[in-house]
Order: structure tokens, then C-alpha cells, then sequence
């Protein structure tokens, strides 16, 4: 689980702050869920999914609230 993070991110080709800002997690957090430090509990894991799938939808919506 540890590695989403850092999967989903290459895959979008944004960097951790860009990560950060896009889909407000901290990023200290997003640092250590990457390096391994933490993991990401259940609903932080699930969010990760739905931002894997849906990421536009995911930024707007966040953008919109």
C-alpha cells in the first residue's frame, strides 16, 4: 500500500507538492506514506484509490468545495 501514493503520482506526473495541493493531503504525510515511514489507513487508502481512477474529477470536486 505504501507504494500508491508514489504510483499514482508518477502516473500523473506531478510532483509531492503539486500532489499535496491538488488533493489537500499534507505533505509530510504523502512523503512518508512514499518513503515507507507510514501507511495509509483505510479511508486515506481508499481516497488514494478514487484518485487513481477519477484524479480530474477528484481535483474539481475538491476545487469546487
Amino acid at each position: 500500500a505504501a507504494g500508491i501514493a508514489r504510483l499514482i503520482r508518477h502516473r500523473l506526473g506531478i510532483s509531492q507538492a503539486e500532489f499535496a495541493v491538488r488533493y489537500h493531503v499534507p505533505v509530510g504525510t504523502l512523503r512518508d506514506w512514499e518513503q515507507g515511514r507510514k501507511q495509509p489507513d483505510a479511508p486515506a487508502l481508499a481516497y488514494l484509490r478514487v484518485i487513481a481512477r477519477e484524479p480530474a474529477i477528484v481535483a474539481r470536486a475538491l476545487v469546487a468545495a
